[in-house]
């Protein structure tokens, strides 16, 4: 499409990926592994006669969804996992926390 672009305007056009600018870079091995294994999973899925399916990646294995089950998800984060994130992004300490939770208390 890009080239088609350039051609009708004569303006250097480049094509860009969205999810390599969402995700900050170009795919690593593993993305593009996964990816290969979920496009293949969905074709089957399709070619079994399977619709409203959705492929992902859980407890280590690819595995197909009813659409709405995988809308409905929730992901958890761990305590110690939030933890980081938070001293990483607003200077938190573990000190804070306890404060926050005695304050909830009241």
């Amino acid at each position: 499409m890009a080239r088609r672009i350039e051609a009708a305007t004569g303006i250097e056009t480049r094509a860009t990926i969205l999810g390599h600018m969402q995700r900050g870079g170009s795919p690593t091995a593993k993305d593009r592994v996964y990816a290969s294994i979920m496009g293949c999973m969905a074709v089957d899925l399709l070619c079994e006669g399977k619709t409203k399916r959705v492929v992902g990646y859980r407890n280590g294995q690819f595995q197909d969804f009813d659409i709405e089950e995988a809308l409905a998800m929730t992901k958890g984060i761990d305590e110690y996992q939030w933890e980081v994130c938070q001293s990483l992004s607003h200077n938190y300490t573990k000190d804070d926390k306890k404060k926050a939770l005695k304050d909830e208390s009241l």
